[in-house]
């Protein structure tokens, strides 16, 4: 979308001045805070919390941001990218929506119940890094941040107080 990309490379420098010397260490372009906040940068600029209903119901809000001083044109990138991309209705969106649904549906298959999922991508790539003050993984693609998910969910699960936390 090129209006994004020149508003983009245009506010570059600001930006810059703005994060200080954090800008450019830390640049993802997925991310969940834990539970249930996550976010999606690139064209769609969304943001979602997820809220379990059940087994296997969920209920998930999503919305698109947008810089408020950005020009209408901008804006109007924004908001088509994340309509026909990673919003309810978009192509993306729908696609990893069968994807996960299926996983779902393999995952209590007799054979399936047999085995331990693999989330090992990237393992012994990744590690607490004391520049960003969090967990960081150097390989490309890589399951960390599955495997501190899951497993902070584990430690909740586990512990008999909130204290224990």
């Amino acid at each position: 979308m090129p209006a994004i990309q020149k508003y983009e490379a245009d506010i570059r420098k600001d930006v810059a001045k703005r994060l200080g010397p954090r800008y450019g260490v830390v640049n993802p372009i997925v991310g969940t805070l834990f539970p249930n906040f996550s976010f999606l940068r690139g064209s769609s600029r969304a943001f979602r919390v997820w809220q379990p209903k059940g087994p296997d119901k969920i209920e998930i809000w999503s919305w698109c941001y947008v810089d408020k001083t950005a020009p209408p044109e901008v804006k109007e990138e924004h908001r088509l990218a994340a309509i026909r991309g990673f919003g309810p209705s978009g192509t993306f969106e729908q696609d990893d929506m069968d994807n996960w649904q299926q996983c779902t549906i393999s995952g209590r298959g007799v054979v399936s119940r047999r085995r331990q999922l693999n989330y090992s991508m990237g393992l012994g790539h990744d590690g607490f890094d004391d520049e960003i003050q969090g967990w960081a993984s150097d390989a490309l693609y890589s399951d960390s941040n599955h495997r501190q998910f899951y497993g902070r969910w584990a430690d909740m699960m586990a512990a008999d107080t909130w204290a224990n936390l």
